[in-house]
This record gives structure tokens, C-alpha cells and sequence, in this order.
């Protein structure tokens, strides 16, 4: 895992994800460049992802656990990985990253793009997972205001189930849940945000939307507090990841 000093960094992120793939079957691909970064993802040897996992995270540059716990999650997990069809986003953001800033070099917050074609880097992902449906797609974010840890669950049909909460369980042993009864405006309870279609952000669509509307079967936000120690901070989302994989797919 990289340091506090060099989780914005990141070539040095990219450098890792190198040496992991090629310690691994998993493959590192070039989808497009902005701002002069190369932008990759990184998917299992597998030529169907139907039934897979999709895991992103950078997307908020001031988020760097997400980044730091995406690689760590896959450097212990090789054997999954080539077991269960991944496709991975280790960074959108890399501009935001180096800068430490939510928004990208145009100032736009590339977590409200999904209905847009703005950002070259999120129209690219939705042409590149076009056709597929995932079991599980989680995004890795983080919280400067956040108490504790937390979890959104965006709209789908059916009723709430014990997941959210067997997820959090899992992050809890490394950071205590948010106990705010209202997180980011919205209510919450026991740190899980349902929120109602109707109550999705005016300024765009989200990620996490997206893909529950139309490529995954289960979606999940993972939210770290970002004052909180950086290790904690990692340990509690491959927690919580590992719990949904567990969980959802490889039952």
C-alpha cells in the first residue's frame, strides 16, 4: 500500500497496477488519455464479464483510499480474480488525484457525468461495458465530513435486504459506522442511505445510478471517513468488499 505521502501520486499508483499484471493474468489497458494522463482499466482474463464485478474508484481526486484499497484488494486477491470475471477503474481521475481535488481540471465532478457526453473518460466507460450485466458493481469513495463509515444503496426494484448492514458489520471492525441520522442531506439509518429516484442530485447523474439502472444487479457506495488514519481507512473498504463478494457472488 502506498504511504499518506504518496497516495496522490499517481504514476506511482499505475506503476503498481503494472507490476501486478504482470504478476497476474489480469490485463492493464489504455482506454483513453486527458490531460496528458493515460487512463487504464484492468480486467480479468475473461472474454464474457456477464455475471462479474465492476469496481472503480478516483473519481473524486480527494478520495485516496479508495484508490489505495482497490489495489491492495486485488494484490491479496489474485486468485478471485481469475476466478470471477473483474473489471476494474483504478483511477478516473487522475488529474484530481495529483491535485487532491473532487473535480477534474475542467472543474466538473465526474460523479455527476453519467448522463452527460462531457468527460471522454465516463463516455468511454459506458461504451466499454455496454452489453454487460454485472452481479455487482461497488464504487469506492470517501467523506471529509463523515463521523464513521457509510453506504449508499441507489434505487432498485424489490424490497431492502440485511446486505447493506452485513457490509457495514464487516467495514465496523476497522472504523466505527456514522451514526447521523441525515448524511449529506439525506437520511440515513445505521449508516445506509436509500435515496429515492426522485431525490437523485439535479446536476447530473451519478455513477452508482447508472449502473444499477443498466448494467449491475446490485450497486453499492462505499463511504470512508476521510480524517480518519489512511490505513483504517483501506482496511475498511476491502473489508466491506470482500463481505459483498462473499455475499453476492460467490455464494
Amino acid at each position: 500500500m502506498g504511504s499518506g505521502g504518496n497516495c496522490h501520486d499517481y504514476k506511482f499508483l499505475i506503476k503498481r497496477w503494472r507490476i501486478l499484471s504482470k504478476q497476474t493474468g489480469l490485463k492493464l489497458r489504455k482506454f483513453t488519455e486527458v490531460d496528458h494522463f493515460p487512463c487504464y482499466e484492468v480486467a480479468s482474463d475473461h472474454q464474457d464479464y456477464n455475471r462479474g464485478i465492476y469496481i472503480s474508484a478516483g473519481i473524486h481526486g480527494d478520495e485516496p483510499a479508495g484508490t489505495e484499497a482497490l489495489l491492495s484488494w486485488a494484490e491479496s486477491r489474485q486468485d478471485l480474480c481469475k476466478e470471477i470475471p473483474v473489471m476494474i477503474y483504478p483511477c478516473f481521475n487522475p488529474w484530481g488525484l495529483m491535485e487532491n481535488s473532487r473535480f477534474d481540471s475542467q472543474s466538473r465532478d465526474l460523479n455527476r457525468q453519467w448522463d452527460k457526453e462531457e468527460s471522454t473518460v465516463i463516455t468511454e466507460v459506458i461504451q466499454r461495458t455496454t452489453g454487460i450485466r454485472f452481479s455487482l458493481a461497488v464504487n469506492l469513495h470517501e467523506d471529509y465530513d463523515a463521523d464513521g463509515i457509510y453506504l449508499y444503496e441507489p434505487p432498485r426494484r424489490g424490497s431492502p435486504d440485511k446486505l447493506s448492514s452485513e457490509i457495514l458489520a464487516a467495514g465496523q471492525k476497522h472504523l466505527a459506522i456514522d451514526s447521523r441520522k441525515k448524511i449529506e442531506g439525506r437520511w440515513a439509518r445505521n449508516g445506509i442511505i436509500r435515496p429515492a429516484k426522485s431525490s437523485l442530485p439535479v446536476e447530473g447523474l451519478p455513477e452508482a445510478a447508472f449502473l444499477q439502472n443498466s448494467r449491475a444487479d446490485r450497486t453499492f457506495v462505499f463511504e470512508t471517513p476521510s480524517e480518519k488514519d489512511l490505513s483504517l481507512r483501506v482496511k475498511a473498504q476491502i473489508a466491506m468488499l470482500d463481505q459483498a463478494i462473499q455475499l453476492l457472488v460467490s455464494k
